[in-house]
């Protein structure tokens, strides 16, 4: 599979900060804020919390580096929306069945699979072993 990213760093592992604080929120601060939710809306935020809890624990180290990247013509312009400046795009190859987060951080799944066309995906430095061809695009 052909896939681009946009980075200063190329496909240089990330540590997650941003995405680490939304993560130990939904593992300890979540139930402190349970009734800040609205009533109509508490039993499905409880439902997807029940989910989320023990996948974030199953998978903690998955979590911690790794990169956003799209399939190659498949980019979403709305993901890009926090870049400030321009940033250079990158490309590479990567084994069809790497297993790649989906955009919500909450599954799973091949980087073949469809919905990484649709959305993007984040790759855990674990599956990053199988990138290759890396090479710099222009700006």
């Amino acid at each position: 599979m052909h896939i681009i990213r946009y980075s200063v760093n190329g496909f240089k592992p990330q540590y997650q900060s941003h995405h680490l604080v939304e993560i130990d929120y939904e593992q300890n601060g979540f139930i402190k804020d349970f009734n800040k939710i609205p009533e109509h809306l508490k039993i499905e935020c409880l439902k997807r919390h029940n989910r989320l809890v023990p996948f974030y624990k199953q998978h903690n180290d998955l979590f911690q580096y790794g990169v956003w990247a799209f399939i190659n013509g498949y980019k979403n312009n709305q993901a890009l929306n926090h870049l400030k400046y321009k940033v250079p795009c990158w490309e590479a190859d990567i084994d069809d069945n790497a297993i790649v987060v989906g955009v919500n951080w909450d599954h799973l799944m091949f980087v073949k699979d469809g919905e990484c066309t649709i959305f993007g995906f984040y790759i855990p430095e674990q599956s990053m072993q199988s990138i290759r061809n890396i090479k710099r695009r222009c700006l």
